[in-house]
């Protein structure tokens, strides 16, 4: 009996060594950086982290700021990008960032890029309020999806590992990281992360949709809120160097209320296209393709509103 559990022992060890291996050598799970959470309530990265995200081609690097993409902040005229996964962009080449794309159109900007998985618009305006006070970006890019509204919102749910406003108090609520050290090591025994993303009998399933990357549903709204939410953001943030990136089917009344608040909208359209921008049938981020069409309608319309600034 002992032989026998002994076998059993060494027998699962090496199943276990085995699947790691083979784990990590197709990169079957992404690699997953570490966050933090600064003085300022922003989730960024632990800067110097580098991996891959699953069957990507070119590794992912966190740079000194603490984000992923272009940080060209030598230029004198800098233009801040800041979103989502979206703009996060593990899963194509760097290449296809919107920064890269964006400064190929126009060489004489820098462009910085400050995208997160989770990202919500109300952090995403904090994000810009610590790059004004830092960096100092001419102008700031925010690109956002109808969702990036509703979950800004704690009255529809208070969902404590992003940031939300309590527009009842007019207070802005830090998200919070969520097992740091569960997460730690789940992300670096690659089979237990397997497993956890596959088998959701073993996890929660909110939990396991928040570990995949795919398109964010809409979800209804008051008008009231959002009128509540930009006049915050009227008082509490420079409006007029901000320009919302709105994806393509954004909600018509939220880009006609953020342009009487003030904000510069930019509006994507893919209807004309007849391929499609996402990564694939399962997964809506964009593709290089995607992500050259944004960029290109962004230089378009975004050329126009600089040329306004400027005569204003």
């Amino acid at each position: 009996m002992r032989k026998f559990l002994l076998r059993l022992l060494v027998f699962t060890l090496f199943c276990c060594m085995a699947g790691e291996i083979i784990i990590r050598v197709f990169r079957l799970v992404p690699d997953v950086p570490q966050r933090f959470v600064d003085k300022t309530g922003i989730q960024r990265y632990i800067p110097g982290q580098h991996g891959y995200f699953t069957r990507a081609t070119e590794p992912w690097h966190i740079n000194q700021y603490g984000w992923l993409g272009m940080a060209d902040t030598k230029n004198d005229t800098l233009i801040s990008i800041i979103g989502d996964s979206y703009i996060e962009n593990m899963m194509n080449p760097r290449s296809c960032n919107q920064g890269s794309l964006l400064k190929g159109y126009m060489p004489d900007y820098g462009f910085f890029e400050a995208g997160r998985s989770g990202v919500s618009f109300i952090e995403a305006m904090e994000i810009s309020n610590f790059l004004d006070s830092t960096i100092h970006p001419k102008y700031n890019l925010l690109y956002v999806s109808n969702s990036d509204f509703t979950e800004s919102l704690t009255n529809k749910k208070r969902l404590s590992d992003i940031v939300q406003i309590d527009l009842k108090n007019n207070k802005i609520l830090v998200g919070t990281l969520k097992s740091p050290k569960l997460k730690k090591m789940l992300y670096s025994c690659k089979l237990l992360y397997f497993l956890y993303l596959k088998f959701p009998v073993l996890v929660n399933k909110e939990d396991k949709e928040k570990h995949q990357h795919t398109d964010a549903s809409s979800q209804p709204f008051e008008e009231q809120d959002i009128n509540q939410l930009f006049q915050y953001c009227q008082n509490h943030y420079k409006i007029k160097k901000t320009m919302l990136v709105f994806h393509p089917g954004a909600d018509k009344r939220v880009i006609q209320l953020a342009s009487q608040y003030g904000f510069r909208t930019i509006i994507l359209d893919s209807s004309q296209d007849k391929r499609s921008w996402a990564l694939n049938e399962n997964d809506g981020h964009w593709s290089c393709y995607g992500h050259s069409r944004v960029a290109e309608q962004v230089n378009e319309q975004l050329s126009k509103i600089i040329i306004d600034l400027k005569g204003e």
